[in-house]
Order: C-alpha cells, then structure tokens, then sequence
C-alpha cells in the first residue's frame, strides 16, 4: 500500500502517540519491564488500532534513530581493547549460535511440515541476535556493569556481523544483486579500522572545548549516518562505534545529556518492534503451534552462546538470555525473503521473533537483579 503525504504524516502522528502513552505505562508500571511494555504498546495500540504501516518513511526512519540511540549509548562508556573482550570467546561463542540457530529453526521449520527451502530460507533470516533488546534491558537496571552484558554486546556485535554475511549473500542470490554484499564490506571494514584506532588511541586524552567536541561528536555521526545510508553498515555497529570515539572526549555532563536523550528516543525503535506484526485476520491453531515451536527454537539454539564462551562469564543463564532477543532481524532477514514463503509461515517467524524479544527481559532483569539487589531499586 502506497500511503499519501497527508496519511503518511497521520500515522507519524499516531505513532508518536503511542510512543508517549508506553514512556508513561513503563514509568508507571514497574512489575513488567519497560522494554516488553513498549513492545506490546507497538502490538496492540500501533498495529493493532491504529494499524500503522512500518515502511511509512517517517517511522521507519524514526525507528532507525531509536536504534542507533540505544547502541550509540552502550558505546560513550564502553573499552573495546579491555583484555577480557578482545579474546577470541566472544567470536567463538557468536559464530555457535549462529550455526546452531540455523540448524534448529531450519529444523523446526520442517518438522512444521514446511518445504526444505522454505526452512533454509527462515533459518537463514534469523540467525543473527541483535542484541539490542538485552542491551536496553541492562541499560534500564543502571550501567552496564554487569561482565555478561559487556560480553553479550561484543558477541552480539560479532553474531551481526555474521548474520549479516548470511543475510547479504542470501540477498544476493535472491535479487541477484551486489547491493548487500557491498555492505557487508563497508561493515567489516568499519569494524575493523575501528579496532584498529581504538587501539592507537586508548592510552590518550583529550581536551577539547565545549565547541569543538560537539563538532567532533556531531561529524562522527555524520560519517555513521552517511555509512548506513549509502552503504547498508549495520545500525548498531553505527551507534556503538560512534559512542566509542564519542566517549573519551565527552564530559561526563555531556553524557548525561545524551543518555537522557537516548531514553526518550530508544522507545521509538521498540514500539516499532511491535508494528511488525498484524493479527487482522486472527491465528489458526496451527499458526500457534508453530509460533510457540519456532520461538522453543530460537531461544534453545543461544544456549549454544552459553556452552562455547570462556569460564569468565559466571552466570551462563543471564548470558545466555542476553543472546536471545533478535528484535529487528525481524525487519532485515525475514522482509528479505518475505516473497519466497508463504504469508502464514511469515507471520509465525515473525511472532516467534516478537516473542523472544518479550520473554528475554524478563530472565535478564531477575538474574541481574539476583546478582545485585541494589539494581533497578
């Protein structure tokens, strides 16, 4: 459906709307956690009564900004050359659960009775975690504190980057174009200049005047944004490198400001989680069995994460859920091959997908809470 201006600029309305009334039931409402609230906020009032359409440009692109706010956040404070990080655990523990995913939806998907390309074809598109769901959890407990978060992310940021291989080649053969194998390239240089100058640069300080460090800040944005446009680099390697480098030159004041920023913004991506799905039509049964087998198989195949990282992470389970949540993998892979299944096996790994972005939260704020009471008080 192609919208007018005037209708595109209604559902802007509508979803800014409903953004505001999930800030104020997630300050209100404090036995759920927030981000399963602004979730479902998407489900029933976004797609489910206002019936807003995801691909409207002003709430895609909205929905870009909340992204690229919650990563941009975990990166103002985050070491990437600390030694427990750059190990080879968190590659290792990624590239397990990318395979293991695969294996177990492709799996799932067939034991649903589904054609074998079919199966691939799901498994394909949701490989990839995307942790910015279990990011934004921790981030509601305090900072991110805890050793499994810091590891969830760097892993979370290899898990998307394999995924992303995965998706640009399965694009590729699909469209029979170069378009994603190009920002395939650009994410894994970016990713890999960006250790590199990490590196140069960790044992230096800098003092810059107000000015200039919001210059410098508002440019390395810049040069993000202009990556993700023109090249596809992922989102959330956008946000965090430029809250890597944004970091050490920003004052601690500056970053409170933008942390209460990325507060207000963080909620435009995962109310659009919620717009994802469209219930019009109602579930068979046997859409139901295959949402609740699907999201067995996606949850299950990350325990693989858990089994391959190294002995310093002490609570696997937090671990474990902190790679679960996969959130906007249900906008890339599974738009990606939405013409090669059918509508009703799209549905089911979509609500799989939603699924456990909205159960993850849960596990992560008892187990982190478990560990130190005093978070989330």
């Amino acid at each position: 459906m192609v919208l007018t201006h005037a209708d595109a600029a209604f559902q802007l309305t509508e979803f800014l709307f409903t953004t505001v009334l999930a800030l104020l039931a997630a300050r209100f409402i404090r036995a759920v956690p927030s981000i399963v609230l602004e979730i479902i906020f998407g489900i029933v009032v976004g797609a489910g009564i206002f019936s807003l359409n995801m691909s409207s440009y002003g709430i895609d692109a909205l929905s870009s900004i909340g992204l690229f706010a919650i990563f941009f956040e975990v990166g103002l404070d985050f070491d990437l050359t600390a030694p427990e990080l750059t190990s080879a655990t968190p590659a290792r523990s990624a590239a397990a659960g990318v395979a293991a995913s695969l294996v177990l939806v492709s799996m799932a998907t067939l034991a649903l009775g589904y054609s074998l390309e079919a199966a691939v074809l799901v498994g394909l598109a949701t490989v990839s975690t995307s942790v910015s769901v279990s990011v934004y959890s921790f981030r509601t407990l305090g900072p991110l504190s805890h050793f499994e978060a810091k590891v969830a992310v760097i892993a979370g940021l290899f898990d998307d980057l394999l995924g992303l291989v995965v998706i640009a080649i399965t694009a590729s053969l699909l469209s029979h174009s170069l378009a994603s194998l190009v920002s395939l390239a650009v994410s894994l240089v970016v990713v890999l200049v960006s250790y590199i100058l990490k590196r140069r640069l960790s044992d230096r300080s800098f003092e810059l005047g107000r000015l200039s460090r919001y210059v410098v800040v508002l440019a390395l944005i810049a040069v993000m944004a202009f990556l993700w446009r023109s090249f596809g680099l992922t989102l959330a390697i956008a946000g965090f490198v430029g809250g890597a480098f944004s970091g050490p030159m920003l004052t601690d004041a500056d970053q409170r400001v933008l942390i209460r920023l990325s507060s207000f913004l963080g909620p435009l991506f995962l109310v659009s989680i919620g717009l994802l799905v469209k219930l019009k039509g109602g579930l068979t049964f046997a859409e139901v069995l295959g949402i609740v087998v699907l999201s067995i198989a996606l949850i299950a195949a990350k325990w693989a994460n858990a089994l391959t990282i190294g002995d310093e992470v002490k609570d696997r389970v937090l671990y474990w859920f902190s790679m679960v949540p996969r959130a906007e993998v249900a906008g890339i892979g599974l738009l990606l091959i939405e013409p090669k299944i059918s509508s009703s096996l799209e549905l089911q790994a979509v609500l799989a997908v939603v699924v456990t972005a909205l159960v993850a939260p849960f596990v992560i704020t008892h187990r982190a809470r478990r560990i130190n009471p005093a978070e989330g008080s």
